[in-house]
């Protein structure tokens, strides 16, 4: 049985990451190629790269890669991407101690 509720814990968190990572997607997708430096128009002809662009930026956010190659060129941009390492940071840290409960 406790290990049935630690699955159950496991998933959800699962669930709250990918929720979180489909709504920045949604929220980054919203700005155009000029809040971002590494991006240009010809990058974002059609909606299936801009949205895998804003994915590729949320999960590089997320994961604290940072690779560079995108990254935020106006202060809005900038203001969500610090909320999202946030989010990461208190998600990280109740999903931790959820897990040694």
């Amino acid at each position: 049985m406790k290990i049935n509720k630690r699955i159950k814990q496991i998933l959800k968190l699962i669930l709250l990451g990918l929720v979180i990572i489909v709504i920045f997607t949604g929220i980054f997708s919203l700005f155009d190629h000029t809040h971002f430096i590494g991006l240009d128009k010809k990058e974002e002809e059609n909606l299936e790269n801009k949205i895998f662009h804003r994915l590729y930026y949320t999960i590089s956010t997320l994961s604290s890669a940072g690779y560079g190659d995108i990254t935020p060129n106006s202060y809005s941009i900038k203001i969500i991407s610090v909320l999202l390492q946030f989010i990461l940071i208190v998600s990280l840290m109740s999903g931790l101690i959820t897990l040694c409960e």
